[in-house]
């Protein structure tokens, strides 16, 4: 297929993606949440069940190579998989904080080269782009109000 029938298709298939999203907002909104639901559950279900499988082979493990008791199988497991999340937890945090710094080293960098002044901002926009600027946030919060509340 040439690429330029490639677009046309694209193109009809976002002017149609566009055209329901329009006059079915509702349908679009709950068809994407579900589906998102739907495999939240699905990854939390797995994740539960990997989790599962990891303790009973710990279990099975300890008990056969330590012979312990079920009590002490468990608290023995229970602070083998600490040990094994404190690690993860760790770097995150450490990611984190690395993430969070130069994200803070950025803004300040920005603030320092373009000093923000609303008014000057204001009189400096042409009168289409004022009206932009009040009308998509009232949009916005409309269709929050019909949607979400």
């Amino acid at each position: 297929m040439e690429s330029s029938a490639k677009w046309k298709y694209l193109k009809i298939l976002g002017l149609i993606a566009l055209t329901v999203t329009v006059f079915f907002p509702d349908v679009v909104f709950d068809l994407t949440v579900s589906s998102l639901h739907f495999l939240f559950e699905s990854l939390l279900e797995l994740s539960h069940l990997l989790f599962e499988g990891l303790e009973s082979v710990l279990d099975h493990l300890i008990e056969g190579l330590f012979e312990t008791d079920l009590h002490s199988t468990q608290t023995i497991v229970f602070y083998i998989l600490l040990a094994i999340a404190a690690y993860p937890l760790y770097w995150l945090g450490r990611f984190s904080l690395r993430l969070y710094r130069r994200c803070q080293q950025t803004w300040n960098g920005f603030r320092a080269e373009h000093p923000f002044n609303p008014i000057e901002y204001w009189h400096g926009l042409t009168l289409l782009r004022k009206i932009k600027l009040i009308l998509i946030p009232v949009a916005l919060v409309y269709l929050y109000v019909m949607f979400f509340v």
